[in-house]
């Protein structure tokens, strides 16, 4: 796979063609769009954990806990302006502000600001995201500092790497699709879960 690059980006980027890269909205071109990657900013989506209602995230019990995902999660939404305070050691989940979507020839993944890592936010996400993928990002937001964080709905908070892959591959059969906010996780479609269920 090769990395695009600034120049490859702007040939590619919200262009009016099937193979180009979408995202959107880019608020600012020149700031957004650098040597090898695109500035995602944060949206105003979080989804939070409510720990009091839960002991553990149990394996065997995950298809239980999906029926009942309100019952430990809750989803915020933070207005333009005002902010989410992340406490030392938690995490939440958000999601990129930008809709994304990859034609069939790019693999992209989202990295963290080494600024903001500095100060103890870790920004994680799936290590690749797959072509063909259409939708914003969900990204797993920790505070691995001993001071709380206070989280901006439209600041930079991480960077877009495209990457182009040797041949076309289809988005078929994926747990995520066209999600417009955080996701919470889908693993307890995963079939190994069955083994767990079926021998507790």
């Amino acid at each position: 796979m090769s990395t695009l690059a600034k120049k490859d980006l702007k040939v590619r980027l919200n262009k009016n063609v099937n193979n180009s890269i979408i995202v959107t909205p880019i608020l600012d071109f020149d700031s957004q769009v650098n040597q090898i990657g695109i500035d995602c900013r944060l949206g105003n989506q979080f989804i939070t954990f409510k720990t009091q209602n839960i002991d553990s995230i149990d394996i065997k019990s995950l298809s239980n806990l999906q029926v009942n995902a309100s019952n430990i999660q809750e989803e915020v939404v933070v207005p333009f302006r005002d902010h989410f305070i992340l406490h030392p050691q938690n995490m939440v989940l958000g999601s990129t502000l930008e809709y994304i979507g990859l034609p069939e020839d790019i693999e992209a993944s989202i990295e963290g600001r080494s600024s903001w890592a500095r100060y103890g936010l870790i920004i994680a996400t799936a290590v690749s995201i797959d072509p063909g993928f259409k939708g914003c990002i969900t990204l797993e937001l920790a505070n691995v500092s001993n001071i709380p964080i206070k989280l901006y709905p439209g600041m930079r908070i991480g960077q877009l790497i495209c990457r182009k892959t040797s041949t076309e591959v289809k988005y078929v059969n994926k747990k995520y699709n066209y999600p417009i906010g955080p996701e919470v996780s889908k693993l307890h479609s995963d079939n190994d879960i069955l083994f767990f269920v079926k021998n507790a």
